[in-house]
């Protein structure tokens, strides 16, 4: 219909829209890919398509990964679930075709493309920190209206990355904009995002190309400086989580200061240094903070949490009784932060690494103590990837079919009791839920595939190599291609690589 050239720039102005709807629109998201593939099917050039598809074999492991997909639904019970499953995934059949089966992007055409990309995640990223400031209460994981805070997170790093290549081969006063848009974008997934996947990422990430593509022992050298400065840091919010205060140390007291009887559950639970469940007396609780608040004590928070075990944890925190003595104790301030549902002072200060701390220290104290895991991020993960180890066991060779794994993962939690049966979480790995899909045969094939590609994938430029590194990193923690977001930014930069994977 149109001459190769202007479909050519229509593949461009498609991509470069596709960049900015990922992390903006899901329904504009659909739409660009789908008007994509149209342009790929009209363009026509069968045949060098075809030699482009043949020589490919990255794009190989990506089809052969579907065709999988579609052949587990042989053995699935759910067929329902298993074709939802491969709609969900066409765009990682789809896309991956037409990007791979056209001329990379390079040259100037490459920078505005890249420039579009990062600079909607810039203006997303300020989206999501005007929220957080202007919306009271609002969960760190809706900061970001249009995709997860996870799948955002990834696309951060994506932007440090190509910031920290673009200032080492920019010139003043260019290169001081990159590092800081990088800075920004490293401080909004940690302070605003929360987000310990991307931290990993960056770590891993960073120390791989170092190790692999540079080679540089001083810039190694100080990357092991700063692990190491950031571990004594962390040893040192540890410590300071489980240094006892005085009164944990001391005989317990059986009595109020009004001569009420205190509860001392004695369960271990530990938070701030002393322990959760001891010294209460809830009823001098109730009638001090009836004095104190509006908020009923039986009532909920503006969060939602329930205010009695709100209030134990800030008076906990802060080293006081859980009595009207504490209560009587705690400033207007504080009276505040609990009615918003603030469980612990450290929570409103301004040390990211240690509010981190401070909640994953927590989740395992309620997890050791009480085999609680409902509501807490990582041991939720250890539930979840425990219980798709189990499933695997159980259909080791050939797996439970595409469609079944959050049916098998469920009865396996139902099965153990877990908080998390009720749920619709699913592994959060993405490894152990094609695993526990097709078992070790249909892993085994497309790993094969995979590692064949490789040689070809290790010589991309280094942006090309941590993106790579950072899907394989977030595979780890995450079922990244369980959604469209996950599935573009796994996908959208194949259209940027060398020429090398293709040919």
């Amino acid at each position: 219909m149109f001459s190769a050239q202007v479909h050519r720039r229509i593949y461009l102005v498609l991509l470069a829209l596709l960049g900015a709807c990922m992390v903006s629109s899901v329904w504009a998201s659909n739409l660009v890919w789908v008007l994509l593939g149209v342009n790929w099917l009209l363009e026509g050039r069968w045949r060098e398509k075809w030699q482009m598809a043949r020589d490919s074999r990255l794009l190989q492991a990506i089809v052969a990964f579907y065709l999988l997909c579609i052949v587990g639904l042989l053995w699935t019970s759910n067929m329902g679930h298993g074709l939802s499953v491969l709609q969900v995934k066409m765009p990682l059949l789809f896309l991956p075709l037409v990007l791979l089966t056209t001329r990379p992007v390079e040259g100037k055409a490459r920078r505005n493309i890249l420039w579009i990309y990062g600079a909607t995640v810039t203006v997303v990223s300020v989206i999501g920190l005007v929220r957080v400031l202007t919306i009271p209460e609002l969960p760190y994981r809706d900061a970001i209206p249009y995709i997860s805070h996870i799948r955002f997170a990834l696309n951060c790093c994506m932007v440090i990355y190509l910031c920290i290549a673009a200032a080492a081969r920019g010139r003043s006063p260019w290169r001081l904009l990159y590092l800081l848009l990088a800075l920004w974008m490293l401080v909004f997934v940690v302070v605003v995002l929360h987000s310990y996947t991307a931290v990993a990422v960056l770590a891993g990430v960073s120390l791989v190309i170092l190790l692999v593509r540079y080679r540089r022992w001083p810039l190694i050298a100080l990357w092991v400086a700063l692990t190491g400065v950031a571990a004594l840091l962390l040893c040192r919010e540890v410590k300071a989580y489980y240094r006892m205060v005085p009164m944990a140390q001391e005989p317990l007291r059986p009595y109020t200061e009004a001569g009420n009887p205190y509860y001392h559950m004695q369960d271990g639970l530990i938070e701030n240094g002393n322990y959760i469940n001891n010294y209460l007396c809830s009823e001098e609780m109730r009638e001090q903070w009836s004095r104190r608040s509006k908020v009923p004590y039986h009532g909920l928070t503006s969060t939602g949490y329930s205010v009695e075990p709100t209030l134990v944890r800030y008076l906990n925190a802060l080293g006081l009784t859980k009595d009207s003595v504490g209560v009587s104790k705690l400033t207007d301030a504080q009276i505040v932060d609990i009615e918003h549902g603030i469980a612990n002072p450290v929570y409103t200060g301004g040390n990211p690494l240690k509010k981190m701390v401070y909640v994953m220290l927590l989740e395992r104290e309620f997890y050791v103590h009480t085999h609680a895991v409902s509501g807490f991020t990582m041991i939720q993960r250890l539930e979840l990837w425990d219980a798709t180890l189990d499933v695997i066991a159980h259909n080791l060779w050939f797996g439970v079919g595409t469609g079944d794994v959050g049916d098998e993962l469920h009865k396996v939690l139902a099965q153990r009791k877990s908080d998390l049966a009720s749920t619709s979480k699913m592994s959060h790995n993405q490894y152990l839920s094609f695993l526990a899909a097709l078992g070790v045969v249909g892993f085994a094939v497309v790993l094969v595939l995979l590692l064949r590609a490789a040689p070809r994938m290790r010589r991309q430029s280094a942006v090309m190599l941590a993106w790579l590194l950072t899907i394989l990193i977030s595979c780890l923690t995450e079922d990244t291609l369980g959604t469209l977001a996950g599935i573009l930014f796994c996908t959208y930069f194949l259209a940027f690589r060398s020429d090398e994977s293709a040919s």
